[in-house]
């Protein structure tokens, strides 16, 4: 798996500048502290117990895997780990824009300058991706341009799916062995009971 070099060009974003246009009331402007790593685009800060996830950006899911030039590696928890080793020991420094449907806290998240979400987009750690009603981040989809022209990561193995793509597989998968309710036309109905024609009243009633 190629990885990009540490020394990258970052957005001009900084940790204290203007990152939302329409920033809801509710959100607190800053959120810094220590973070427990929920996933690889969700942080817990330890102290406030808020939950925070990256604007902008997503990564495979724990259980996939991809395929480098023969070599098998675990692309989710690559992307977890990452993540737990940026943050690891560091205060962590978010600028909420915006909660998702969800209520959860969506954020541009930095250790010192380093914009997570972007680094982790531009080393082929995670893809660029923004959903449905929420705050575009166009920037990362050039710095993901780069990273997948130059193989990185999750570019680097062409049969991986997108982690979008991937649930989307999986919930079709589910949904085809839920069994259906509908008898199977194939199989043999019962034969249809008829009386007996040699019974006797009294064989019927079991006098």
């Amino acid at each position: 798996m190629k990885i990009a070099s540490i020394s990258i060009i970052l957005l001009t974003l900084s940790p204290t500048a203007s990152l939302g246009q329409n920033r809801p009331a509710d959100l607190p402007r800053q959120i810094y502290g220590k973070v427990q790593v929920v996933d690889a685009t969700t942080l817990e800060f330890k102290k406030s117990g808020q939950t925070v996830r990256l604007a902008g950006y997503e990564a495979s899911r724990l259980e996939q895997t991809a395929t480098s030039d023969g070599v098998e590696w675990p692309a989710g928890q690559v992307a977890r780990a990452w993540m737990v080793l940026r943050t690891l020991g560091q205060d962590v420094n978010c600028a909420p824009i915006a909660r998702d449907a969800n209520g959860v806290i969506i954020a541009h998240c930095f250790v010192g300058e380093t914009n997570l979400a972007a680094t982790a987009i531009a080393e082929g750690i995670g893809y660029a991706f923004n959903y449905r009603n929420e705050p575009q981040v166009p920037a990362y989809f050039d710095i993901e341009r780069k990273a997948r022209g130059l193989g990185y990561g999750v570019w680097s193995s062409p049969d991986l799916l997108p982690p979008w793509l991937y649930t989307a597989s999986m919930a079709n998968e589910n949904m085809a062995k839920i069994p259906s309710s509908e008898p199977d036309s194939g199989l043999p109905l019962p034969l249809p009971v008829t009386p007996n024609n040699s019974l006797s009243l009294n064989d019927v009633h079991g006098g």
